[in-house]
């Protein structure tokens, strides 16, 4: 019996052995698969920040047909990590970071998915909608009575309409172009869009994942809107307040022939606040003047582009990260070429890989010397992370708040007098309010229009709402949480979204807007505490405070090692999460100032329904002859 007893555990000893080592076998297989992704994922990407950026003109039809070529060799390899990483049963993976990283090497096809469809249809479509905003196909208001020298050529969205609505007082004028841009781009963009939409759904369908897994998969959290809602319930009751000011104002301005003093502002009246935030004629002008602000493109006036970047280089050297190295330098940072400098010149930047690549805009003015501080987070994100395999080097987008923080420091008074930019101007009490009120109205106002649109890509992809109904769902979110209602009856065809909207759609880029906000002024925040400079939340400047970037640096070290809340607690240790206090926070100043207004004024808080209509649900949806193949 004692024996019989050895043998039955000897035996089970043996099995349990066998299956141990048949486990830690099949682990060790998917780790030597998952190094080899790594780098073949490296090297494909790689491949491509060269092609893009090997040349400066973008003309050459023969050199973008090759560049198209080279990216889909490039993608039909990444589906082909994709499906070798389904291949993998992670029920079989003991390992808990070798089962994530799996996980995420079978979402590196991204749409590539879709196949020969994604270049055929999805890219034409993506492209299609970013034209929306240079087509000229818009006439001037009136035959062109105000373009210079009467101009009655046909203009775009961008520049010539966002150009009007940041100088024109005009509502008609403006109620025009508002209508006349959507009904010009109706049906394009309707179809565009539509396709877009239905991509990821077959996408999410393809990498067997829930579809607002793969819309949130930045984050790794298909519960990610739960974060924004609750950041949206936090500043309800200030945007409120400032919502009754501008609204008060507006009337002032317009008369009741224009808007209604207790209901919605109509939008081309809303867009109009937002895009003269910074120019003389803003709505409040009467209680802090264009002319009173500081001279702040006088403060850079001796800066040409690279000298930009060299001093935004000096404000990350003082945090303890290194300087950049002479191949970079010399071989991934470069200037644009002159047609990207035409317009509202964006910088370009690939940091896919360690290996960054950046071009950057000749003009200099102070806006686009606080976007480079933005811009080189990226870099530095991207390079303190260089050791990190490739489905762990995404990094939730954190590199877009840490760059809103630092452009909240480059921006104060205390550092900008300390480095010598404003060594000839006195910043006064009333000189800081006139610029915190015009921060607050840009920051504050765009947020719940950063949430509505990230609202309404959700309710499409998750079947809450579908495609015949959007505009109606579309207008009754932009009335519930921005208090903005259409300036006319809105027909039942319509598609009302901006063209913001559209920007950059398949990197989900007005819910990394809606993060980089909140979420920048909480790193802010954090960093001012780290700097004693607490009480001083309006004019902290965290440079060259070594304890804050080695937090800055913690952080960005694990890319997404760990999960989105682990990550941010580097720096937010105590609540790691999406929260309004700190925005509200900053700018607590001008929001008791406008709530002392609105009392004083008897001014109704809040909104009536709107009158207008807003679209009716579709009786035969327009878009079902429409299909994705």
């Amino acid at each position: 019996m004692k024996m019989r007893l050895i043998l039955i555990l000897s035996l089970t000893s043996m099995l349990c052995s066998f299956f141990v080592t048949a486990a830690s076998d099949y682990d060790l297989e998917a780790k030597i698969f998952a190094a080899k992704a790594s780098e073949r994922y490296y090297k494909l990407y790689n491949k491509i920040a060269e092609e893009t950026y090997s040349s400066l003109n973008e003309d050459d039809f023969e050199m973008i047909f090759t560049k198209l070529t080279t990216v889909k060799v490039i993608a039909n390899e990444l589906v082909e990590i994709s499906l070798e990483a389904s291949d993998f049963d992670l029920n079989k993976i003991q390992d808990p970071e070798m089962k994530r990283a799996l996980q995420n090497l079978r979402k590196v096809g991204e749409l590539f998915v879709l196949g020969e469809d994604y270049f055929s249809s999805v890219l034409i479509n993506l492209a299609s909608l970013k034209e929306l905003s240079t087509d000229k196909d818009v006439e001037p208001y009136m035959g062109g009575i105000n373009m210079p020298d009467h101009d009655d050529s046909p203009i775009a969205y961008y520049p010539d309409i966002q150009r009007i609505f940041e100088n024109s007082n005009d509502p008609d004028e403006l109620k025009y172009y508002w209508e006349t841009w959507r009904e010009k781009n109706l049906v394009w963009s309707s179809v565009n869009f539509y396709t877009i939409v239905e991509a990821f759904r077959k996408a999410a369908t393809i990498l067997e994942v829930p579809v607002l897994q793969f819309w949130y998969r930045c984050y790794n959290h298909k519960d990610f809107f739960s974060e924004m809602e609750k950041v949206m319930e936090e500043i309800r009751p200030a945007y409120r307040q400032i919502h009754a000011f501008v609204r008060h104002e507006l009337h002032k301005k317009y008369g009741s022939e224009v808007l209604d003093p207790k209901g919605p502002i109509p939008d081309h009246l809303f867009e109009q606040v937002l895009a003269q935030a910074w120019k003389e004629g803003s709505v409040i002008d009467t209680y802090f003047p264009f002319k009173e602000l500081p001279p702040y493109d006088g403060f850079v006036k001796d800066f040409d582009a690279r000298k930009a970047i060299d001093e935004v280089q000096r404000f990350y050297k003082s945090l303890g990260f290194p300087d950049f190295d002479d191949q970079f330098l010399n071989e991934q940072l470069k200037e644009h070429d002159d047609t990207a400098n035409s317009g509202d010149c964006r910088a370009d930047i690939f940091d896919l890989t360690p290996r960054v690549f950046m071009k950057y805009c000749r003009k200099v003015d102070f806006r686009k010397f606080m976007q480079n501080h933005g811009y080189l987070s990226r870099v530095h994100y991207a390079q303190e992370k260089k050791n990190l395999p490739s489905y762990v080097f995404s990094s939730y987008d954190l590199e877009y708040p840490v760059g809103e923080a630092v452009i909240l420091s480059a921006c104060t008074p205390k550092h900008l007098d300390a480095i010598g930019l404003a060594k000839d101007f006195e910043f006064t009490n009333t000189t800081l309010m006139n610029r915190l009120f015009r921060m607050g109205i840009h920051t504050i106002f765009n947020i719940p229009i950063f949430f509505v649109h990230t609202k309404v890509m959700n309710d499409l992809l998750n079947g809450t709402v579908e495609m015949d109904g959007v505009n109606k769902h579309y207008w009754y979110l932009m009335q519930e949480h921005a208090g903005v209602e259409p300036p006319s009856d809105r027909s039942q065809e319509a598609i009302d979204f901006p063209y913001r909207f559209y920007l950059d759609l398949e990197q989900n880029y007005q819910t990394k807007k809606f993060v980089s906000e909140v979420l920048g002024y909480q790193f802010y925040r954090a960093f001012c505490n780290k700097s004693g400079q607490a009480n001083h939340l309006q004019n902290c400047d965290f440079f060259g405070n070594l304890a804050v970037g080695h937090d800055l640096k913690a952080m960005m070290s694990l890319g997404s090692k760990e999960s989105w809340r682990d990550t941010i607690a580097k720096i937010l240790p105590d609540n790691p999460g999406l929260h309004g206090d700190a925005l509200l926070e900053y700018y607590a100043p001008i929001i008791d100032w406008i709530k002392a207004f609105n009392i004083e004024n008897k001014l109704k808080i809040g909104w009536n329904d709107t009158k207008k209509s807003n679209g009716f649900i579709f009786l035969t949806s327009p878009f079902q002859e429409i299909t994705f193949m």
